[in-house]
């Protein structure tokens, strides 16, 4: 995020999603495929370049 200049308060506008849970996703949190993706899309990018082994677990995934 920091690469794209953007702020949690930023991401948050952009998502819809809050502060808090978008820190505890970025902090390790079950993330599912729709909230990764809501995420990639408002920072412009693809889900397997943010978290590139997400295909390679189950559901509901964790960022390593």
């Amino acid at each position: 995020m920091v690469k794209k200049g953007m702020r949690l308060k930023d991401l948050e506008g952009i998502t819809g999603y809050s502060k808090s849970h978008l820190s505890q996703i970025l902090n390790g949190k079950d993330c599912y495929l729709s909230t990764a993706q809501d995420i990639a899309l408002a920072l412009g990018e693809k889900v397997d370049y943010l978290w590139p082994d997400y295909f390679h677990n189950d559901r509901p995934w964790r960022p390593s």
